[in-house]
């Protein structure tokens, strides 16, 4: 089938030049490809645009290749069914559609759309832009808006203060009456002031002051020595800089990471280095290393931990104690008197009430089922307990006497008169008798002794030393000394961790010496560990990190930590 294509073109002073050609095909392609039928030179059009597939009997069938699709008549289709004398549009190009001449079985006539007849389109399809065009008066409008503020929020709410009926009436409604004042519901520690406005607010209409606040809470520590840290952000600061209270369920306390680190984040540069605290800006990537309380002693002997800064590894803890955990923990098991036993970290370590901490390890509930204290084979259930060195001398030189009065001991070295069974109506001892007993009892309490704490028992867990001015025996166990917390400017609660195995964060199963620290590290920047030990990095990254939790200051940190109070001079109520 043959097309008849002409094209018109407009020269100036209204002259119009006609150009025909013919094109041979059943469909009539349209674009800005080189190839196409009916070449359109605007960049508005698809390489291929749309075509044109004559139907027969005058009528033609109209699609787009494009999903912006193309305007028939003044409108935008993806597809039509059209006849002679409809227009098709692309870009700035118009197709109209004629009646062929004779010889051709269709016939269009593309020309280009007229530059007035666009912008008169454009401007009428065009939204308003502002409020004049739209017939409305932006002071008529104002107006209304202000009368309804103050009739719904300042009228209503009035008349419902004074008038009983009328508060009934609007109570429940929630855009007018008293609810429209309402802030918000209080904190769940500050429930019983709900109707007491002034009880923090003072007069009407005023923020809450730092005195209202410290009426209550006057023995709350500040957060630094004001004297030695001067710093504007925190002397001018007030309560409710970090406090916020009609948050319902959400708290008080801000979480938001920039109210520590705006100050925290530069802190050696603001204090002039007169802080032990490093710069902290972000736990995830400015962050310095974990600092741990270790044990140590002063001058005097008297207990003073030291805190020490975890990037000193390895750290050694001098607890008195010999613990190898490994042992303890071997897989294969232990053999106790009560046959093969394995052990778990459960098993001795148990969290306290409310997860904050460990609970103490106590002798007799986590280790004298297997650590058995006896010290006598012909007594195997008789143990001493377990306690200062003069107790358990005290313990054995009280059984020995009684043995050795009683008699029937079994013992080759012992004196006659301790070995014999004494019989009914047997004669008394004499006073020789007695005091070769007594002399026996002292010296087998003194073997016992040094037995105990030197060879076995006692030196297997404890350090023990020889040390005459120590005890009457002559003994020295050192003391058991842990820190029980180790973080001292930090909180850490096993009970969030409650998921995680012992073995994820502690090395506890490859550690031979209890002088061994397992505390997990922070980790380092931007790593991950494939697999445990995890350090604290692993799971934990800043306020916006998107593949860890997100962890801001205060998940681990207290603000009011000073030894002095924040106010000194003010009392409570």
């Amino acid at each position: 089938m043959r097309w008849f294509i002409r094209r018109v073109t407009r020269k100036g002073k209204g002259s119009i030049q006609y150009e025909e050609e013919i094109h041979f095909g059943e469909t009539l392609t349209i674009g800005r490809a080189a190839n196409q039928a009916i070449f359109v030179n605007d960049l508005r059009a698809a390489l291929e645009h749309a075509t044109v597939t004559t139907l027969g009997g005058g009528r033609h069938c109209v699609e787009s290749l494009v999903a912006a699709g193309l305007r028939i008549d003044g409108r935008f289709e993806q597809n039509a069914v059209v006849g002679s004398g409809h227009t098709i549009e692309i870009g700035n190009v118009r197709i109209t559609l004629i009646d062929p001449p004779p010889d051709f079985e269709a016939a269009v006539e593309v020309g280009l759309v007229d530059k007035a007849e666009v912008a008169a389109r454009e401007q009428s399809e065009a939204l308003p832009q502002s409020l004049a065009e739209t017939g409305l008066s932006k002071r008529r409008w104002a107006w209304t808006l202000l009368l309804a503020t103050l009739f719904f929020g300042l009228l209503l709410p009035i008349v419902a203060h004074y008038v009983g009926t009328f508060r009934s009436l609007v109570k429940e409604t929630p855009a007018v009456g008293l609810n429209i004042w309402d802030s918000g519901p209080l904190a769940s520690a500050h429930h019983t002031m709900a109707n007491d406005c002034q009880s923090c607010h003072g007069e009407p209409f005023n923020v809450v002051r730092d005195d209202k606040c410290l009426a209550c809470h006057a023995g709350t520590a500040a957060h630094a020595d004001p004297v030695k840290f001067p710093l504007p952000e925190i002397a001018e600061s007030r309560c409710a800089h970090c406090h916020r209270d009609h948050n319902g369920d959400d708290g008080l306390v801000r979480s938001d990471q920039i109210l520590c680190s705006d100050c925290h984040r530069n802190l050696s540069e603001r204090v002039a280095g007169k802080t032990e605290v490093g710069d902290v800006g972000d736990f995830g990537t400015h962050h310095p290393d974990f600092k741990v309380l270790l044990p140590a002693w002063d001058e005097q002997g008297k207990f003073a931990p030291t805190r020490v800064s975890m990037e000193k590894s390895p750290l050694t803890e001098t607890s008195g104690l010999k613990f190898p955990h490994a042992t303890h923990l071997d897989p294969k098991g232990l053999k106790t008197a009560e046959g093969q036993r394995t052990l778990t970290c459960a098993d001795c370590h148990r969290s306290e009430p409310g997860g904050a901490l460990l609970a103490p390890i106590d002798f007799e509930q986590h280790c004298q089922r297997c650590h058995k204290l006896d010290f006598d084979l012909r007594m195997p259930d008789r143990q001493v307990p377990h306690g200062k060195v003069a107790e358990i001398q005290y313990q054995l030189a009280e059984y020995y006497s009684r043995v050795a009065l009683e008699g029937g001991y079994d013992d080759i070295q012992a004196p006659v008169f301790v070995r014999e069974r004494r019989r009914p109506g047997q004669a008394a001892a004499t006073q020789e008798e007695t005091r070769q007993a007594l002399q026996w009892a002292r010296e087998q309490t003194l073997r016992m002794t040094d037995d105990l704490f030197g060879k076995r028992t006692c030196t297997i867990c404890h350090e023990v030393s020889k040390d005459p001015a120590a005890t009457q025996s002559g003994w020295r166990v050192a003391p058991v000394r842990v820190s029980g917390v180790w973080f001292e400017k930090a909180r850490f609660t096993h009970a969030r961790h409650a998921t995680m195995e012992c073995a994820d964060c502690h090395v506890a199963a490859q550690s031979m010496s209890s002088a061994d620290l397992l505390i997990p590290p922070i980790g380092a920047v931007g790593t991950r560990s494939a697999k445990p030990p995890y350090a604290c990095r692993d799971c934990h990254g800043g306020e916006k990190a998107a593949r860890q939790l997100g962890s801001t200051c205060i998940d681990c940190h207290g603000f009011h930590q000073a030894e002095m109070p924040l106010h000194p001079g003010v009392t409570a109520k």
